[in-house]
């Protein structure tokens, strides 16, 4: 039987795509998403890159939310869990649910005595933008800078799980919420995203959340989970696209070599003589051609007589 409710806390990708798929998978019960801020759920990669810019202000992760069906309350940080009574805490007082997902996802880690900026939220991008004229020499602490003059200081320098409020419940939280293999963290609480730490393993990357989402939905809904996604992420830096797939890994044999017409650089990675991970340099499609390599673990021998002249 499917749960009266399900209560969802946090109002970002992860939370927002476990709502999705909840109603996708046929979920009519009523579910609650609880955010922190003010803002309803958006993107966060446009933060550091369109919204900074100026061209964009309100990435939103989708069109309508209406069509949801779904209790949205935004402005609302949860305060403490009770495991035991299946409450939650807010700033207004105790929440009860039926069953609970925390999507809650990291904050910034901070370094003591910059009293600098940070860029992980909506409100950050727009009043980093503010600061940013011309001329206006901005030191980014993370990037190997010291000692240097600046007339803004922005820290990016990582992120923690954001768990602090989960001190004291039932939950064992080690580098995040700790689950097994399908989300669960105990009897009818699940958690997915930046927060979560999966059969032993966190990702804080953007295609996680959802994979991660839609199988906390099915195990809500005591459907059969659908097979895990491997690993995927990228960035933008400049005219840069760099995008990995798999599991590279610092103990694993690093092989380069260049694909296509415009000779890109992609990086492949082997344990034992198998294709673990690949990241590639501008090289998308030459990246997502060896998803099914880095699945099957193929031999790298095998890859490299394919790919190289």
């Amino acid at each position: 039987m499917h749960p009266q409710s399900v209560t969802v806390i946090g109002a970002g990708l992860a939370g927002l795509r476990t709502v999705e798929r909840l109603r996708q998978r046929g979920y009519e019960g009523r579910v609650v998403l609880l955010g922190a801020e003010r803002h309803l759920p958006y993107d966060r990669p446009p933060l550091s890159k369109q919204v900074l810019r100026g061209e964009q202000d309100e990435p939103w992760l989708r069109r309508e939310y209406a069509d949801l069906d779904t209790d949205i309350m935004l402005g609302q940080r949860v305060r403490e869990l009770d495991t035991a009574r299946r409450m939650i805490f807010l700033d207004g007082g105790w929440l009860a649910y039926d069953v609970l997902v925390i999507a809650t996802g990291a904050s910034p880690r901070r370094v003591p005595g910059i009293n600098g900026r940070v860029l992980r939220t909506l409100d950050d991008a727009h009043a980093l933008r503010g600061t940013l004229g011309s001329g206006t020499r901005l030191a980014i602490v993370g990037a190997g800078l010291i000692v240097l003059e600046a007339d803004v200081v922005l820290e990016a320098i990582g992120a923690v799980p954001e768990t602090g409020w989960l001190e004291g419940s039932q939950l064992r939280l080690d580098d995040g919420v700790a689950c097994d293999a399908t989300g669960r963290a105990a009897d009818g609480v699940y958690a997915a995203g930046d927060v979560a730490r999966w059969d032993g393993r966190r990702s804080e990357h953007w295609t996680s959340a959802g994979d991660q989402a839609d199988r906390v939905a099915a195990a809500i809904l005591g459907q059969d989970p659908p097979p895990p996604g491997l690993p995927y992420w990228w960035s933008d830096q400049y005219d840069v696209k760099l995008q990995g797939l798999g599991d590279p890994g610092p103990d694993a044999d690093v092989h380069l070599v260049t694909w296509g017409a415009k000779a890109r650089t992609i990086a492949l990675y082997a344990r034992d003589g198998r294709l673990t991970g690949a990241v590639g340099f501008s090289a998308a499609a030459g990246v997502m051609k060896l998803r099914a390599d880095i699945t099957a673990g193929t031999a790298i021998e095998d890859v490299l007589d394919r790919l190289t002249p």
